[in-house]
């Protein structure tokens, strides 16, 4: 009876072993008013005993979201869209043709505002969530939750979710 328990927990050990870092966003896309708070969520499991460091990415909309969220979409962006089903005009972009900087990193309990959102209320909370105290205008986009640790380079260390503010 003991080696079949001590087979099932060296099995699990190696996959948990072979998945490595596995990171996730559980709400793909969250709705948020003006002026309100949100928190933005993600999850991380890593096998590594080290630290992790958390990073927010905040990757702006290549095109305005706000006119399709009224139901007022480009006649370009949808003919486009029905062409190639798996192509999205407001995420399907090179990075130079939209605006990337850090929200925010987390290193052990020190959370570090990117210069762009430095004396806003925005912290790294529980493990890996974000927390936004007032959203603003410009914060519609793409949120990328990025775990990062030095002994566990394997796996999934990225995963996304989109934030559209409205007033």
């Amino acid at each position: 009876m003991d080696r079949v328990a001590l087979a099932w927990v060296a099995l699990f050990w190696l996959t948990a072993m072979a998945e490595g870092l596995q990171v996730t966003v559980p709400d793909k896309k969250t709705v948020a008013m003006l002026f309100q708070p949100t928190v933005l969520r993600c999850h991380f499991s890593t096998s590594s005993h080290q630290p992790a460091v958390v990073q927010w990415k905040f990757k702006s909309y290549c095109q305005d979201r706000m006119g399709e969220s009224l139901g007022m979409s480009s006649p370009r962006a949808q003919s486009l869209s029905k062409r190639n089903l798996e192509w999205d005009p407001y995420l399907d972009c090179l990075d130079s043709r939209r605006t990337v900087r850090v929200v925010a990193s987390k290193q052990g309990s020190t959370v570090t505002l990117g210069d762009f959102y430095r004396g806003r209320e925005i912290t790294i909370i529980h493990d890996a969530d974000l927390q936004i105290g007032k959203l603003m205008w410009g914060d519609s986009g793409l949120y990328y939750c990025v775990i990062t640790t030095p002994d566990d380079l394997e796996g999934k260390n990225e995963d996304s979710v989109q934030l559209l503010v409205l007033e």
